[in-house]
């Protein structure tokens, strides 16, 4: 069985995106984080066009990026993986779907903005 992994990293893009939307909500970078890989998954396109150039960017445990949802977070991993008939790379596949999701992300400026992402679903 392919081992879920103790730790993510995501791209140096992806961190400055965090880190900007951290500055406009105050919401922590593994809580952002957690918003656009649920706004990823919802898209029917799957990754469509993600590119992650690199994961030279901020390292998460999976329990603080996951919290007390790790089981389920990896359950939607797996079976976005199946569907999607990607190879088992759930790193770079967290990766790729915080990207993802912090482009469709890209208008919130402020809690009430991420508040209407949850609304609008």
């Amino acid at each position: 069985m392919n081992v879920f992994p103790h730790k993510f990293k995501i791209s140096a893009s992806s961190t400055a995106k965090l880190k900007y939307l951290k500055s406009k909500t105050g919401l922590t970078p593994n809580i952002l984080s957690r918003f656009a890989i649920a706004l990823a998954l919802a898209d029917e396109n799957g990754l469509g066009n993600a590119s992650v150039s690199d994961l030279d960017g901020q390292e998460f445990n999976a329990p603080t990026l996951f919290g007390e949802h790790l089981d389920i977070y990896e359950a939607l991993l797996r079976q976005f993986t199946h569907q999607s008939a990607l190879e088992w790379d759930p790193v770079r596949h967290v990766a790729s779907l915080i990207e993802v999701g912090l482009h469709k992300m890209g208008h919130v400026r402020s809690l009430k903005d991420v508040a209407l992402l949850i609304a609008s679903k």
